[in-house]
């Protein structure tokens, strides 16, 4: 059953995106069809977990000098949009590039808690919340990948508004160790994404969140954009991750293929 139920999704993805980048004559077919880029392009400046540089990227070849243009990279595993590996925070879980690919395109939902987090920048996205969004949108089937739209990415590349530092404390919205456990043992999705630097809110100091999901096997998109565009349901997610042998994740490309 479960790979019938992989390889439809597999089948469903690759329908929409056909549809998506497809040159069909229905203009209106398209209009309702597209592929949602989830990611932040990668660069020096960009906001880093600690404050310091996180990120390097040197010119070795140009056209000018060499016909060609080439350069090399330097990057801590969680910058930028970026996947944890249940490895990051459980110590039997699967490094990145054990991760299956079948876990990696998987259908979608979009939870959006934008009105919340305008009142409160520590926002922790309750099980209230989920079942809220399950009473409009219908129950979180089993390897869903499930987004957290929080409107926070809107800051993004200021470092000091995205990270927002005070007295040494982090703020920004994240999830509840109880919506956590909900998604993690109760719903037990595949992955679970946010457009803040962390699934854990910003004052966190243990990652309670993260030790629940990690611990039942789920992986993390964090550092995400443009989550706010998308529907609550009705959508396929990509995520693809650097494969870094043994690592405890890397940065991702990371896209929505909404279908019709």
């Amino acid at each position: 059953m479960r790979v019938a139920f992989v390889r439809a999704w597999l089948m469903v993805a690759v329908a929409t995106l056909g549809a998506c980048v497809g040159s069909g004559s229905a203009g209106t077919d398209r209009d309702r069809s597209r592929v949602v880029d989830l990611g932040h392009a990668l660069a020096a400046t960009d906001p880093s977990w600690d404050g310091t540089p996180a990120f390097s990227r040197t010119v070795d070849a140009t056209f000018a000098a060499n016909g060609y243009t080439a350069g090399r990279f330097a990057t801590e595993e969680h910058f930028g949009t970026h996947v944890d590996a249940p490895a990051h925070f459980a110590a039997e879980g699967l490094t990145v590039d054990r991760l299956a690919a079948d876990r990696l395109v998987r259908p979608g939902v979009c939870i959006d808690v934008q009105s919340q987090v305008r009142g409160n920048e520590d926002y922790r996205v309750t099980r209230a919340d989920i079942e809220a969004f399950e009473h409009a949108h219908g129950a979180i089937a089993e390897g869903t990948t499930v987004l957290i739209a929080t409107g926070w990415d809107a800051r993004w590349p200021d470092a000091s508004r995205y990270m927002n530092t005070r007295a040494g404390v982090k703020h920004f919205p994240g999830l509840s160790v109880e919506a956590a456990t909900l998604l993690a043992r109760d719903r037990r999705v595949a992955a679970i994404g946010i457009d803040t630097p962390s699934i854990d809110y910003g004052p966190s100091e243990q990652f309670e969140a993260h030790r629940v999901t990690m611990a039942a096997g789920l992986y993390h998109i964090e550092n995400a954009t443009e989550l706010t565009t998308l529907p609550p349901t009705g959508f396929t997610v990509i995520v693809a991750p650097i494969k870094i042998k043994d690592g405890s994740g890397g940065p991702a490309r990371v896209f929505a293929l909404v279908g019709r």
